[in-house]
């Protein structure tokens, strides 16, 4: 009988506290599911359009806070690199409006394409390349200042050679032609090296035609294989001004 009680008493017990137990669990399983931390946005939309707009600053401290401040919160995770990439991006296309104001837009290519390449952002090759002879207008001299998308191109580097070399083959410019043959020369290796000997027979351009042939003359160095001889480095620029 004290048997029977007992196990009488244990289940009153043990099932209510079973069914308590089991309750929660469910509610736990259909509870709503908090964002995690890491779908969160690095850079808020206001953060980003006043960052943005000081790097169509010419020069100065604001600039230079600005730019270092971006660079180094992109580079604290993968999320916060994609969305300053992608945001450079849109505004950079944006910035190819020829309504717009010329000196701001080169201004924010200038410093864009330097962030680009500093991240070495190969998902923004598309847009470098299809502006790769954007210039300035006030020097012929290849730097960032003068040059900012071919700049950044070059410091990018080999990611980028099967993009130029589409541009050597098939771009009906030849002033586009001539700066993919400059960048692929530029950058150098045995990529580059097969992507100027496959363009040189069906380049029509004279100057273009010696800048390929010069680039590939001066890969023949022994002291760095496949990229351009330091002895011939004036007559391959002397190539790329077509002199």
């Amino acid at each position: 009988m004290n048997h029977a009680i007992s196990l009488v008493t244990f289940w009153l017990i043990s099932v209510p506290a079973f069914v308590l137990l089991v309750n929660n669990s469910v509610e736990v399983r259909s509870a709503p599911t908090m964002p995690q931390s890491g779908y969160e946005r690095c850079f808020q939309d206001s953060e980003l359009s006043e960052s943005l707009a000081a790097l169509k600053l010419q020069f100065g401290p604001e600039l230079n806070k600005v730019s270092q401040s971006l660079l180094t919160k992109a580079r604290t995770a993968p999320r916060c690199r994609t969305q300053l990439v992608q945001a450079l991006i849109s505004a950079m296309e944006q910035a190819t409006n020829s309504e717009a104001n010329q000196y701001k837009n080169f201004f924010l290519w200038q410093h864009g394409a330097s962030l680009l390449s500093d991240l070495k952002a190969t998902e923004a090759l598309d847009l470098l390349i299809a502006n790769i002879d954007i210039t300035d207008g006030w020097s012929a001299s290849i730097s960032q200042s003068n040059f900012p998308a071919l700049a950044a191109i070059l410091k990018i580097g080999s990611p980028a050679i099967a993009k130029l070399q589409l541009v050597l083959s098939n771009d009906s410019n030849p002033v586009r032609r001539k700066f993919a043959a400059f960048a692929i020369a530029y950058i150098g290796g045995s990529q580059a090296r097969r992507a100027l000997t496959k363009a040189l027979p069906g380049e029509t351009d004279p100057c273009v035609k010696n800048l390929v042939q010069i680039s590939l003359q001066a890969f023949d160095n022994k002291e760095k294989p496949k990229r351009v001889s330091p002895a011939l480095n004036g007559k391959w620029l002397s190539a790329f001004y077509c002199l």
